[in-house]
Parts: structure tokens; sequence; C-alpha cells
């Protein structure tokens, strides 16, 4: 062999070998080459994806920032219409003096005995519409209520248990209603098919149940707060010796929920609206229920037992809201919900994204910078930004498909032409597309997310594994190739 063979050898033997599927020249032990080699870009993308957490927290700020500001003017539509009610009551009242020791001295101070009715009936028809207000909305009711029932005759002997002397003439129903302001008529009662009268502001002393501060000094009898949340009607003494039967009419306004307390020993509850997305909540369900796209009726039963509380309670407060109906005129889902749900899975899509870029630049011939995997993380994140944004303005559903097909044409595009291949475009589109469509389907189907999601990255996990099965992490070459 000549001397210029020798020499053409050699310098052949000092070239690095390259694999089939990149043209990158590394050179072992030098910076650069480390750079460039499949286990850094690893671990840089990892970084980046941890990164990427910072502008998807920011965008989580912003939507609940967003729902703030919707909640606020919802709250301003209400103020001028009636905000959440709670109807609780009626109940019979019976005020009545007791000797206590308050500072070293025995006064004479005012109680009350509360006593809940044997039975009550109440047969409530909601009319709800959407006001707007800018961008938002919030559901607005009108509510006719009928109240109607019975009490027991009084029995006092649980008041002069006490030492209490009870003050018969002074007795008076008190039903607590949270926003009186609601009310856009007098509210009638009858007391055994007589006529009693019209309601007044106030509850003479009796605490409603939202407040823990006492409205009424039980020191000073004359000391009474007209405002406070509810309404009473003076029942007449000679009412109060045999069963006493009532009705009560009442209709006030309302918006966003409706909470009433079963007072009675036994309570029969039946509601029916125009609104065709309730929610029920609180301690009881409905026994029935019917909801179609013109609305729904409701009915409840609940017994004394079920109810778990005294039929008289020496108390100044009427009962807990803890045994409670709820209803709530919501949508179907928030968006502002919908959009915090998707944030959610942010990290999880950025990897799987990442991930699908990494195996078709393993792959290929070319590269992907750093940088550019920089540009593709934020490109994903204003995702959420353009979806919260449309979505205020046409829905969730448009928001999203409009969003993703953005997104997913943008990413797609630009990795296809940094990698220079048609065919990676492609495939990336339908990855990042069906990215996309699971995670609506998850965000939809709640209870199927975790299972979804574990099957998503064990497969993402596993094919990975399978596409770099050949490859030399530290060097960039295929097993193959470094064999030979």
């Amino acid at each position: 062999m000549s001397d210029s063979e020798g020499q053409e050898t050699a310098k052949n033997s000092q070239k690095p070998a390259q694999t089939g599927t990149d043209t990158k020249h590394v050179k072992p032990g030098t910076m650069s080459g480390l750079t460039q080699t499949p286990g850094w870009k690893f671990i840089v993308t990892g970084v980046i994806t941890l990164l990427l957490t910072i502008p998807a927290l920011l965008v989580w700020g912003l939507v609940e920032e967003r729902a703030d500001r919707a909640n606020q003017v919802a709250n301003s539509i209400s103020q001028g219409w009636g905000q959440a009610q709670r109807i609780n009551g009626p109940y019979l009242v019976v005020p009545y003096l007791v000797t206590e020791k308050h500072k070293d001295k025995y006064i004479e101070v005012r109680r009350h005995a509360i006593y809940s009715p044997d039975l009550l009936e109440n047969t409530s028809d909601l009319v709800v519409e959407e006001r707007k207000k800018a961008i938002y909305s919030t559901p607005l009711y009108h509510m006719k209520s009928t109240l109607s029932g019975k009490f027991a005759p009084i029995d006092t002997s649980v008041i002069i248990s006490r030492n209490g002397r009870p003050r018969l003439n002074e007795a008076f129903l008190a039903v607590e209603v949270s926003d009186p302001t609601g009310f856009r008529s007098e509210v009638m009662a009858s007391i055994n098919n007589d006529d009693a009268g019209i309601f007044k502001p106030g509850l003479k002393g009796v605490n409603p149940t939202n407040r823990s501060a006492v409205d009424y000094d039980m020191y000073n009898p004359q000391a009474i707060n007209a405002k406070s949340s509810g309404i009473h009607l003076p029942i007449a003494k000679e009412a109060l010796q045999d069963e006493m039967q009532f009705e009560i009419k009442l209709a006030i306004n309302g918006s966003r929920g409706l909470q009433i307390v079963p007072s009675g020993k036994t309570t029969k509850l039946a509601v029916q609206s125009n609104w065709p997305h309730p929610g029920f909540d609180g301690q009881f369900l409905p026994e029935t229920r019917n909801i179609t796209e013109d609305g729904f009726d409701a009915n409840w039963t609940i017994p004394n037992l079920a109810r778990g509380m005294s039929a008289v309670s020496l108390s100044d407060t009427l009962s807990s809201t803890k045994s409670v109906i709820k209803i709530g005129f919501v949508k179907p889902l928030k968006f502002y919900q919908l959009v915090s749900r998707t944030l959610k899975y942010a990290i999880a899509f950025f990897s799987l994204v990442f991930l699908s870029i990494f195996i078709l630049e393993i792959a290929g011939k070319q590269s992907v910078h750093w940088i550019q995997y920089i540009l593709t993380g934020l490109t994903m994140v204003v995702f959420y930004i353009l979806l919260l944004a449309l979505a205020e303005h046409i829905g969730f559903e448009f928001a999203y498909l409009i969003a993703a097909t953005a997104t997913t044409a943008l990413v797609s595009w630009y990795v296809g032409t940094t990698l220079k291949s048609k065919n990676a475009m492609w495939l990336l589109t339908a990855i990042i597309g069906m990215t996309y469509a699971i995670m609506y389907l998850i965000l939809k189907e709640d209870k199927y997310a975790l299972l979804i999601g574990s099957i998503i990255a064990f497969a993402a996990i596993a094919v990975t594994m399978y596409a770099t099965r050949n490859i030399d992490w530290s060097n960039g070459r295929s097993k193959e190739a470094r064999t030979n």
C-alpha cells in the first residue's frame, strides 16, 4: 500500500461513525458533542417541560381572575333583583321571661321557645331567566310559594320546666328569608281559614341561622332590630289553644340558587321550574324528579326522624341550616371550571408532545434546537389563553375546537419544516389532534379521567422505549452502528 493510500485510510479512520438516521457529527469528549447527544436533549426537554409550568400557572391565575370578575358581575346583577335565597320556616315563636344571673346580680331576661309545625307543605313555582351584562350572564328567578300546614296546640310545659313565664299574648310566626330585598309584594297569611293579615319585617329578636351575632339585646327587650333577615306575623293568644292551621303565600326574587330548610316535623316540598339544568345538593336529595328541555319538577318528603331535631327549641336562633335542601340554577358546566381542569393536564400534554417531537428528531436527519422546543411549548401555553378568550364569547365547545385546531396546525407546521419532513408534520398533526380530542373527552367524562390518563401515559412511555431501544444515549449512535 502506497503512502498516499495509507494517509487516506488514516483520515477515514478518524471520522466518527454515522448512523443511518442522523447526519449530525458529534465529537465525543467536547461540550459541543455532549449537548448534541440524545441523552442531553432528553434532559433539556424535561427541564423545558417543567419550566413551562410557570407560564401555565400564570394562565391559571388569569382564569381565576376572570372567574372572580364574572362572580362580581353576577353579584351586581343580583343586587338589583335579589341574591340566592334561603327560606326557613314558618316557626311558631313564644317569648318567655326567665330570671338569670348576670354580672353578679339576677335580672329578668327575654328568651324564646321555637315550635316546629307538625306538618309543612311547600309548593313552589320558579320562573328562571338569564340576564346579561357585557359578556357575563347569571340566572335570575321569580318564585311563588304556598306554605301550608298545621301546628299542634301549644305545650308550655317545657318553658315552665326551665322556670320560664310564657308570654302567649306576644307569640308570632317567624319565617327566615336570607335576602328580604327580593320581595316584590306583601306576604299574606291565613290562620284557621281566617285572614290573619300581612307579615311584618324582622324576626323580633330571634336570630336567623346565617348570623352569629345577636341582633337583639336580651337584656333590653325594647332593642329589636327590625332589619334582621326575615318576616314575622303576630298570632292571637286564642289561636294557640287548639290545633292551628296556616297558609302563607309569598312571591320573591332570587338568583343562582335556592335553599329551603325543612322546618316541619314532616315536610313535603314540591318544586317546578322552566330551568332545564338544575343542580340538587344539600342533606336531602329529591325522592322523585323529572328533568326535560322545558324545565324540571322535583318532590321531597322529609320526616322528623330524618331531620333529627327537637320539635321545640329553647333558643334564640332558628333551626340549623345543616338540614337543608339546595337547588342550583346552573349551566351544564361553567367554562371557567373547564379551562381550569384543562390546565391540570398541561404537564402531561407538554410531555406527550415533546416526546413525540423527540422521537421524530431521533428518527430523522435534522435536529431541533432547544430554543425551538421552547417556542413550541409557548405555543401550547397560548392555547389556554386563546381557549379562555374565545370561550367567553362563543362558548367552550367552539372555543376548544378553534384553539386546538390552530395550535395543532402551527406546532405541526413548525416542527415539520424544522425536520424538513412532511411525514413528520402529518404524523405530529395526528398525534396532537388525537391528544386534544382525548383531553376533551376526559373533560366531559371526568369519571374516566384517571383510567384514560394512565393508559395514555403508559402507551407514551412504551412507544418512547421502543423507538429509542437501539439508541446509544451518550453519543447518538445506534447499538448496531456502534457494534459495527
